[in-house]
């Protein structure tokens, strides 16, 4: 017997898309990438842990909450860190390109 499988959500969806706009036009992508990742761990982690000691609730779509809620604050984070990279350069004139 076959169980179905989990179809995906639009909004995850979305939100994954907008992660992977932010990370390939941040100018650190390496930066930005990681600053996503933590915040994705923490903020699953801030869901299901609390979840998983009060044992309240279906677990499956506790875990699906966590995700969806931890990539919308990834994609948050990253825009953040890509809106903070983009004003500091703004701010510090930067030394005009040199033609090789």
């Amino acid at each position: 017997m076959q169980t179905a499988q989990p179809t995906a959500s639009p909004l995850g969806i979305l939100l994954l898309v907008a992660a992977i706009y932010l990370v390939v036009k941040s100018p650190r992508k390496l930066q930005t990438l990681g600053r996503m990742g933590i915040a994705f761990v923490v903020t699953a982690l801030l869901f299901m842990v609390p979840g998983a000691i009060l044992r309240r609730g279906d677990p499956q779509a506790l875990g699906a909450i966590a995700g969806l809620v931890a990539l919308l604050v990834a994609v948050i984070t990253g825009w953040w860190h890509t809106r903070s990279l983009k004003r500091n350069s703004a701010e510090t004139p930067g030394q005009p390109p040199t033609k090789v």
